[in-house]
C-alpha cells in the first residue's frame, strides 16, 4: 500500500509542481497517474522513489514513511524504468545489464545468474543475453530494463513515460508485457502517462492538471467525463472520441448494440 498524504513540492525557481496531493495505491493495483506535460506527474514519480524530497506532506509505502533514514529501506521496495531506453542501459551486454542492480544487492552468484536468465526469459529476451545495446531495438531495450527491476524482486514498479519514444511495435510489446505482469503478479504497477489508450487498462486512474488531483477512479468511469479530459488537456484516442459523440446523439445513444460494442473496443485488454 502506497500512501500520498498532502504532498507539495517546488522547485528551486520557486515554481509548484505538486500542489497539496494526496491519494491511496493498494497493493497489487495498476494504477495509472495521468496528466499533460508538465501536470506534475514525473516529479510525482522522483518524489516517490526519493528522487526529490517533498517540502511538506508525507509519501507512505507499507507502513515505511519516506525520510531521509528510510530512504535506502523503501528503494529495496520500489523499482522504476524511465522513459528512454538508451539513458538506461548501463551494462556492456543484456545480461550483465539486468545483473547491474542484483550485484549491487550482493545477491550471491548462482542466484544473480538464475534470477537473471528466469526474467530474461519473462520478457522475451532470454536468446539476447550476449547482445550489446546497440544491437537492440527500443522495445527490446525497455523490456531489458524491466527485466532488471524485476529480477530485484521489488513490490512496487514505476513506469515513467515507457512508451513514450518507442515505434507502434515497441509500445505494443512493452504494454502487453506490463498487462502480464499485471495478471500474473502481485507487484503494485503505476504507469506515468499521457496516454488514454493505455491507461484505459490499467485498475485506477489518477489525472493531474498543475500539479494538483483533478479527478480519480475507474479509467471506465473517468473517461466517459468529455469536460475532465479537455480541462486536462489530454488528447482523447478517436476511437473514445466517437464513442463520446455517439453517446451524445439523441439518435444513436439509445442503440444500445452499437454503443457496447464501441465502448467494448476501447476498454479491451
Amino acid at each position: 500500500m502506497i500512501k500520498v498524504k498532502n504532498l507539495t513540492f517546488q522547485y528551486d525557481d520557486n515554481r509548484e509542481v505538486i500542489r497539496d496531493l494526496s491519494f491511496e495505491i493498494p497493493k497489487g493495483s495498476w494504477v495509472s497517474i495521468l496528466g499533460h506535460n508538465g501536470s506534475g506527474k514525473s516529479t510525482l514519480a522522483k518524489l516517490l522513489i526519493g528522487l526529490v524530497e517533498a517540502d511538506s506532506g508525507t509519501i507512505e509505502v507499507d507502513g515505511i514513511t519516506l525520510n531521509e533514514k528510510t530512504l535506502n529501506e523503501v528503494r529495496k521496495k520500489i523499482g522504476i524504468v524511465f522513459q528512454n531506453p538508451d539513458n538506461q542501459f548501463v551494462g556492456v551486454t543484456v545480461k550483465h545489464d539486468i545483473a547491474f542492480g542484483l550485484e549491487n544487492m550482493q545477491v550471491p552468484q548462482p542466484e544473480m545468474l538464475a534470477r537473471v536468465h528466469e526474467y530474461a526469459k519473462m520478457v522475451g529476451m532470454e536468446e539476447f543475453l550476449n547482445k550489446e545495446p546497440q544491437q537492440l531495438s527500443g522495445g527490446q531495450k525497455q523490456r531489458v530494463a524491466i527485466a532488471g527491476a524485476l529480477a530485484m524482486h521489488k513490490d512496487v514498479i514505476i513506469f515513467d513515460e515507457a512508451t513514450s519514444m518507442l515505434d507502434p511495435e515497441g509500445v505494443n510489446e512493452v504494454t502487453k508485457l506490463i498487462r502480464h505482469l499485471n495478471q500474473t503478479t502481485d507487484q503494485t504497477i503505476i504507469t506515468i502517462t499521457h496516454d488514454l489508450d493505455f491507461a484505459l487498462m490499467s485498475d485506477y486512474a489518477i489525472i493531474l492538471k498543475d500539479g494538483e488531483k483533478i479527478g480519480e477512479g475507474k479509467p471506465v468511469d473517468l473517461f466517459v467525463n468529455e469536460d475532465l479530459l479537455k480541462s486536462s488537456k489530454l488528447n482523447i484516442p478517436m476511437g473514445l472520441n466517437v464513442y463520446l459523440k455517439i453517446s451524445q446523439d439523441e439518435s444513436l445513444k439509445n442503440n444500445k448494440e452499437l454503443v457496447e460494442a464501441l465502448w467494448s473496443f476501447n476498454s479491451i485488454k
